[in-house]
């Protein structure tokens, strides 16, 4: 809550700041405007509330449960009346990219996650990178490219990068190096991409950091990964044990800011695009049109992974491809 306030109030300054910077007209002898507040009704509030939900689902495809409306409305009732209606009509005329809808939707997104999150779908992964692995080797294509989105701190980025290295030594096309890490064998390449609406969580993502404290990104890794995660000299002090992410893996790893409701995908040709544990934030029609870009993301045979309460919207588009207590969706050639 503190955090959601902190960042509602740094866009209300933004605000501010904009409109001393933009010229105001008026003539002199013109006596003051009264407030904007004395002319609105009492129910004005709720109304504006409202409209700042409509452009939230709008921009971002956040589906404004109770829950977060509840969060808005507290977080803003000490906003005076007329400013209120002032930062809601300009948020609504502000492009999505621009900072000020940026702030806003920082605050409300849900940025929790872990490494190897869901055993029963990496296992799955694992086979269908061995596959892709081998039908690229007979077809003289000795490359990879995965896609995580909605990507948070970047822990499934590392993941899907760590999955794949591990393929591709079991494959022969990539070996074990002495610190402990997989160098790829040339001709063969490995390129990941994570992308998420926060520019705050990307920059935790870049920094490849994680505190081992509390409930951590590490508390369902499997021991034989540890070795992709050294420990840093000095991150014993403050807030206890830091690991990084071994750079064999993080040189292989980048990151993109990305709204899922933009008009195309990042990046196009993907093997497999990872939309996990984001949809279930969305509206109905959100997921649709996330889906749809992911969709385009794929080449031809790529693969789509969803959450696991996910459900495909396009399942003529897509073979179904079944693991043990997992499900991944092959996007069928003539798509």
């Amino acid at each position: 809550m503190e955090e959601t306030l902190r960042d509602l109030q740094q866009a209300m300054a933004a605000h501010r700041r904009a409109l001393a910077e933009s010229p105001v007209l008026a003539l002199e002898d013109d006596p003051p405007a009264p407030p904007l507040s004395s002319l609105l009704p009492v129910d004005e509030r709720q109304r504006l509330m409202q409209l700042l939900a409509a452009d939230i689902e709008r921009v971002s495809g956040i589906e404004m449960s109770g829950l977060i409306e509840a969060k808005l409305g507290r977080v803003l009732a000490s906003v005076e009346l007329g400013e209120l209606a002032a930062w809601v009509g300009r948020l609504h005329l502000l492009p999505a990219d621009d900072p000020e809808w940026l702030s806003l939707l920082e605050s409300l997104t849900v940025h929790e996650t872990f490494f190897h999150r869901d055993r029963a779908q990496l296992k799955l992964l694992g086979q269908i990178l061995r596959d892709i692995i081998a039908i690229a080797a007979k077809q003289d294509r000795p490359f990879l490219r995965l896609w995580s989105a909605g990507c948070a701190t970047g822990e499934e980025a590392y993941t899907l990068a760590i999955l794949a290295l591990l393929a591709l030594r079991d494959a022969g096309f990539a070996e074990d190096e002495g610190a402990g890490g997989i160098v790829c064998r040339p001709p063969w390449r490995l390129d990941v991409l994570g992308t998420d609406l926060s520019r705050l969580v990307l920059a935790q993502a870049e920094a490849a950091v994680y505190s081992t404290e509390g409930l951590s990104a590490f508390r369902d890794l499997p021991p034989e990964l540890r070795r992709f995660f050294p420990r840093l000299r000095g991150g014993e002090t403050g807030g206890g044990e830091r690991r990084g992410v071994h750079e064999s893996v993080r040189r292989h790893v980048r990151f993109r800011q990305l709204n899922l409701m933009a008009g195309a995908p990042p990046e196009t040709g993907f093997d497999v695009v990872l939309c996990r544990n984001v949809l279930i934030y969305l509206t109905p029609a959100a997921r649709t049109r996330s889906q749809s870009l992911c969709r385009q993301a794929l080449r031809r045979g790529g693969h789509l992974l969803l959450g696991p309460t996910d459900v495909l919207v396009e399942p003529a588009a897509y073979e179904p491809c079944w693991g043990t207590g997992a499900v991944a969706y092959a996007l069928k050639s003539s798509q």
